[in-house]
């Protein structure tokens, strides 16, 4: 048996061209040993039978046409309580926009308005409908009020455009699914993440920075997204593709990522800290460009604030998690990372281009350390990485939180 063994799922069904995939949706489900009952727009029904989707749930789909006959007075509300678990895939920008300002103009609609769970939605459109800015807004509405956005992902589409806007493939979105419904104690949690380096200016073209690429951050923010947390990036430089689910504020020094920290980490109750930020800065910019027929270039460099450590010691009840990369005596920098910036977990790992390791690579190991544990992840893809480190963080989070429940007894 699985997660989702004897869930009742509602799969709803709106009017685009990648409409054919929820066929596919409905037969994994149903072999997940799902009850799965599929709702069909009118538009979608141009696209995809009912006889299709009735075959391969095993139900019969109800649509715009059922006869009311068939349906109670208050089938929107009979349906909703039925569902464990409600999904509309694929989503149209029209639905999505109709969701994110409470329209209820039809059954599918209706019946997302009355349901109280979890909701999930994997949106299908062209990338300049997905980029809208009608559409960017009704994105943060729905990420506001919890609905689970699954992709879309990055690709060709039917029209010959290129970009983000293509449905998630089926198997990932149950993946998604599966991990959204594990009992987490992150589940709810608003995480705060830093990811990539910062750029610290020497003249009109020249900064100094280091190798991180952010996609360690970047892959720990969908990690946590996946668990139910709600999440927002602070983002350094990177050439990262923007995450479309999760609302990203880019910075470019380090004194811009310390502003924009201290401005939203308030409104949080948990702060990851993966970005590699500058520890030194140029004391003077200049406003000229350093000249080749200067031999000789002395540039004074600054402390510059520690951001995780000031944030640390300033919000004592915030969980805090930061990463260390060293070249050397990697436990033992670390613990006294850990104690000295009075974080609640540290993450460490070796930083060496030639095993392929940390920065810029899409591969790590790490060995992470919290106050009373310690757990090591051997060489693996940052993408396993991060879901390994979110287990170990939900673990001792959930510890906190009982003993603070305790002594408040």
């Amino acid at each position: 048996m699985n997660i989702l063994t004897n869930k009742n799922i509602l799969l709803g069904i709106t009017g685009s061209i990648a409409a054919y995939k929820a066929a596919d949706i409905a037969s994994r489900l149903t072999k997940e040993g799902c009850n799965v009952k599929v709702v069909m727009t009118k538009s979608s029904e141009l696209f995809i039978t009912e006889t299709t989707l009735e075959s391969l749930s095993g139900n019969k789909v109800i649509s715009e046409d059922t006869n009311s006959s068939a349906l109670s007075n208050f089938a929107h509300l009979d349906i909703a309580k039925w569902a464990d678990i409600i999904l509309v895939a694929p989503c149209t920008a029209n639905f999505m926009n109709k969701l994110a300002n409470g329209h209820g103009d039809g059954l599918l609609s209706t019946i997302c308005l009355a349901y109280t769970k979890s909701l999930f939605i994997a949106p299908a459109m062209n990338p300049d409908m997905w980029n809208n800015k009608v559409t960017q807004a009704s994105i943060k509405k729905l990420n506001d009020a919890e609905i689970n956005i699954i992709g879309p992902n990055y690709g060709s589409h039917a029209c010959g455009d290129i970009g983000y806007g293509r449905m998630t493939h089926p198997e990932e979105i149950i993946e998604r699914i599966k991990d959204q419904s594990k009992t987490s104690q992150l589940s709810g949690c608003k995480i705060l993440i830093t990811a990539g380096p910062t750029r610290e200016p020497i003249d009109p073209v020249r900064f100094m920075s280091n190798y991180s690429s952010g996609k360690m951050g970047y892959a720990i923010a969908m990690a946590a997204k996946a668990k139910g947390a709600y999440v927002e990036l602070i983002s350094g430089p990177v050439a990262l593709n923007l995450i479309p689910d999760i609302k990203t504020t880019y910075v470019e020094t380090s004194s811009e990522m310390y502003e924009a920290v201290k401005e939203k980490v308030p409104e949080y109750d948990m702060f990851i800290s993966t970005a590699a930020i500058a520890d030194y800065k140029p004391a003077n910019y200049s406003d000229t460009k350093y000249k080749k027929n200067e031999n000789n270039i002395n540039i004074e460099f600054t402390r510059g604030i520690d951001i995780l450590e000031t944030i640390s010691n300033k919000h004592k009840n915030l969980f805090t998690i930061g990463f260390a990369a060293e070249t050397n005596s990697l436990n033992k920098n670390a613990k006294e990372k850990l104690k000295k910036k009075n974080l609640d977990i540290i993450v460490g790992n070796i930083a060496n281009h030639q095993l392929k390791l940390g920065f810029e690579s899409d591969y790590n190991e790490v060995i992470i350390f919290s106050n009373t544990n310690s757990k090591k992840f051997d060489h693996d893809k940052k993408s396993n990485i991060a879901n390994s480190i979110l287990d170990f963080i939900s673990e001792e989070y959930s510890k906190k939180l009982n003993l603070v429940k305790k002594n408040a007894k």
